[in-house]
């Protein structure tokens, strides 16, 4: 049960782009992800409390490993089309708004991910298996893109749990 909401924000992840030929794409690529990243936190500052931290963990990687693949691909789109700026061609300046507005996007889905995160971090931080300065920079390291998944894969090591598969 308490998997259901990081499962369901990487599925809406993945469905918002099939949701471009029912409705108008903009405003739902803002809405969607900043609506599910509140719901998350809700449900962090709620029921979370009550959670473990393996649990907290578990529900941070779900979200990070799951959304792998989407930042994968729009980190690509995102450097194809400022490479191909280079051109001189008058309508790439079209494509280049278009790759920030992707960009905002694809942040407004790195905040959605990040109460589960900081959560876990916190929790860890309660329970002595972080430093101070290990949260601190941790929970920085939660709102950078790349920077977020290299830091959960540290924590995870170090927490030793899940070690193969995050390897993988």
């Amino acid at each position: 049960m308490t998997y259901i909401l990081p499962i369901l924000f990487v599925t809406v992840s993945y469905t918002l782009p099939l949701l471009s030929d029912i409705v108008p794409m903009y405003p739902i690529m803002f809405l969607l992800p900043a609506i599910m990243g509140i719901i998350n936190l809700i449900v962090v500052l709620t029921a979370g409390k009550n959670w473990t931290r393996k649990t907290l963990l578990n529900c941070t990687l779900i979200i990070k490993y799951g959304l792998m693949p989407f930042y994968l691909i729009s980190g690509f789109f995102i450097t194809a089309v400022l490479l191909s700026g280079i051109l001189p061609i008058p309508f790439l300046v079209i494509f280049g708004m278009a790759t920030l507005l992707f960009l905002l996007i694809c942040y407004v889905f790195l905040l959605g991910t990040a109460p589960f995160a900081i959560a876990y971090i916190i929790r860890a931080r309660k329970e002595g298996v972080l430093s101070t300065p290990g949260a601190i920079i941790s929970g920085i390291c939660q709102f950078l893109f790349l920077v977020d998944l290299v830091s959960m894969i540290v924590l995870t090591i170090k927490e030793r749990h899940l070690v193969k598969t995050t390897i993988v």
